[in-house]
């Protein structure tokens, strides 16, 4: 049975065709032109993410915390921004740049004791043809707002970045996950529509440059936290080893983050003016030195980006030396995962990675379920949705790797390597033959009693539909080889 948490609360046409395409593919724009959102909200209720499925492996489960969440706002002024004279003239304004945090961590708070965390996610869609689409709808949560926090201990801090025009609420089944295993989660609002930007480009071009900014901020805003002496929160927070965890635009931002920098002759520098992003290129000494020994993991769900000529550079990838996941599906039309995101797992030859794919799965892999109101119509459902997979089965195993990697790199908690070890490139040609005698309906593997030759964590007959590919540090290309 599962726990009841409480109830409340770049140069080319081609690129612009590409440009379309992830507009289109995510729900950001109708006919890839700017369109007004319907005045109508209808807050919709979904179920706790949080919370696995009675079929999610093992690491999916939650941990033993209850969860606390705190919304901070962190303001930086004169703040390089793009707009459409900048197209032209290459150069650059300056504005006020505004980020939300949710922060969700480890509560001291008695298990009765009802949850009242609801986040809020957004459609931001041109779909003003579908009648009743509400503009933004509520995800209820497993945390409790504010709560005191759990001491005695130190947590490792994990920041999380979403997709385009996504908000961290439709995160909330992994981070609130994450925080109940005894992480500090900081999951980034970026806020990408704010201050209406003029056009699909102003607001693509903003969020190639903010990104990797935004996330660097976030972490020194964190790091200072943990210095301050009269904050509980800060008290808790370690900082000696720190996470990222990004999901399309914001795996493209944690992989800028961990070392690669944009190719100067590559597409960025096309969409967003040079004076506002050239110090985010490879070579450029501010990027080039830009001290990055605090990250000891990377987490890429279906990063964006990734195909040759447009953002990075072969070079630029192999300089991302931190230990790398990325999960993906193998229909992913959106980041492209033949040319983009393969490419990515080929190139960052400079670290240990591994590669979860989906099989045929597409974009979607890590968000909330759709809510009610997103069944109006199937382009909606589609920006949540997969067409293959169960959404709560993509979570729940991107949880339960996602748990393994992170506390193998940020807790050493070595048996965790254990997980991702697989036996079997593919997950279906992975074997488990119980003796007719024994029950083994509830029993995940553990590589004894007849599961050493399938996947650790999974019960029998449910490690299904799933690869994982394994590279060490200057490993050349991808092959089907088994680990």
């Amino acid at each position: 049975m599962r726990p009841d948490p409480g109830i409340a609360r770049r140069r080319t046409d081609g690129w612009r065709h590409r440009l379309c395409l992830v507009a289109v593919s995510i729900g950001v724009l109708g006919g890839c032109g700017q369109a007004e959102t319907s005045d109508e909200t209808t807050l919709s209720s979904l179920t706790y993410a949080a919370v696995p499925g009675d079929d999610a492996p093992e690491l999916a489960h939650l941990g033993p915390h209850r969860v606390g969440v705190r919304s901070l706002e962190f303001t930086y002024e004169d703040q390089p921004d793009v707009s459409l004279m900048g197209h032209i003239s290459g150069s650059t304004t300056t504005w006020t740049r505004r980020l939300g945090v949710d922060v969700l961590y480890p509560a001291d708070v008695p298990a009765t004791q009802s949850a009242d965390a609801i986040y809020t996610g957004g459609y931001h869609t041109g779909f003003t043809d579908i009648e009743g689409l509400p503009e933004t709808f509520e995800i209820q949560g497993i945390a409790v707002r504010n709560a005191p926090v759990l001491e005695g201990t130190i947590y490792p801090l994990v920041v999380v970045s979403h997709g385009l025009l996504n908000t961290p609420g439709v995160l909330s089944g992994l981070t609130e996950n994450l925080a109940s295993k005894g992480y500090i989660v900081a999951a980034i609002d970026h806020r990408d529509a704010q201050d209406d930007p003029a056009t699909a480009a102003h607001l693509f071009a903003r969020v190639m440059l903010n990104r990797v900014p935004d996330q660097r901020r976030v972490v020194s805003e964190m790091i200072a936290l943990a210095r301050d002496p009269d904050s509980d929160l800060g008290k808790v927070i370690d900082t000696s080893a720190i996470g990222l965890v990004g999901f399309s635009m914001g795996g493209y931002g944690v992989l800028g983050h961990a070392g690669a920098g944009y190719d100067a002759e590559g597409t960025a520098l096309d969409i967003v003016p040079a004076a506002a992003i050239l110090d985010q290129t490879e070579d450029h000494p501010a990027y080039a030195n830009l001290d990055r020994s605090h990250l000891e993991a990377v987490i890429a769900f279906a990063p964006w980006g990734g195909k040759h000529g447009e953002i990075w550079s072969d070079r630029a990838l192999g300089n991302v030396q931190t230990p790398l996941l990325i999960l993906a599906g193998s229909e992913d039309d959106v980041s492209d995962f033949d040319h983009g995101i393969t490419r990515i797992f080929e190139k960052a030859q400079g670290a240990d990675r591994y590669m979860l794919v989906f099989q045929n799965a597409q974009h979607n892999l890590v968000q909330v379920p759709a809510p009610p109101s997103a069944h109006l119509d199937v382009r909606s459902w589609m920006t949540f949705e997969d067409a293959t997979w169960r959404r709560e089965r993509l979570l729940n195993v991107g949880v339960h790797f996602s748990t393994a990697f992170l506390d193998w790199k940020l807790k050493g908690m070595a048996q965790r390597a254990d997980y991702l070890d697989v036996p079997t490139v593919k997950s279906n040609d992975a074997s488990w033959e119980p003796s007719i005698t024994a029950d083994y309906s509830d029993q995940f593997a553990n590589g004894s009693d007849g599961s050493e030759n399938y996947w650790r964590g999974f019960k029998a007959r449910q490690a299904i539909g799933l690869e994982l590919h394994r590279r060490t540090r200057e490993s050349a290309s991808l092959s089907n080889a088994a680990p």
